[in-house]
């Protein structure tokens, strides 16, 4: 708000014999916002403009000036509109959303559920023990490859516990720990790689 405007509300007010907090009771606003609108470091929205005006008798032209006025109302417009932007969601976005979820939840427990009963018949029916909690760790490689495929994303895909997988499976089973090792050394790379790639389908 100009000092013009501030000045304007200022003299209205002193005009008619009202306080501050006697002009903030009676368009339902807080003494410190009339205090800052008469010293120009705030700006009334349109509503408490038009219910000066009524209580000055006088218009909202008489009041800010038109141009002030039409300023306020493209301001008002365009700040109502950013919140129906955000409150407003495209239901098929949102039900897809869902859906997917919904999916993918489905699919890792079943996941889950098939290597819990692969590792408790390997322990019981073969005796391995020592190796069969490994299908855990296929699991959380099998569903990132499947959330890895949905997203389109490289990068999703869980690199690293897929080495570890073969890295242990390999000394856990046949004794090979060196030189699998190696296969660590190719995290950096796969992540450098899945990066570039992904930011290409940008």
């Amino acid at each position: 708000m100009n000092i013009v405007t501030a000045n304007k509300l200022f003299e209205l007010r002193k005009k008619s014999g009202l306080s501050q907090e006697e002009l903030a009771d009676k368009i339902g606003v807080s003494r410190q916002a009339v205090s800052k609108w008469e010293r120009a470091e705030a700006s009334p929205d349109t509503d408490n403009l038009i219910a000066l005006a009524n209580l000055y008798n006088i218009s909202l032209d008489e009041l800010i000036g038109k141009e002030e006025v039409n300023e306020k109302k493209v301001l008002d417009e365009k700040t109502n509109n950013n919140h129906h932007d955000n409150d407003e969601k495209d239901p098929d976005e949102e039900v897809d959303g869902d859906g997917r979820k919904n999916h993918l939840g489905w699919i890792d427990a079943s996941l889950l559920f098939v290597a819990l009963i692969a590792m408790f018949l390997l322990g019981f029916l073969g005796d391995f023990w020592s190796w069969s909690w490994l299908t855990i760790l296929v699991w959380i490689v099998v569903t990132s490859l499947i959330n890895a495929i949905e997203d389109k994303k490289v990068n999703h895909f869980n690199y690293p516990v897929f080495i570890t997988t073969i890295y242990l499976f390999m000394g856990l089973t046949i004794g090979i720990w060196h030189p699998t090792w190696i296969l660590f050394i190719t995290i950096p790379p796969f992540y450098i790689i899945a990066n570039a790639k992904d930011s290409t389908k940008k």
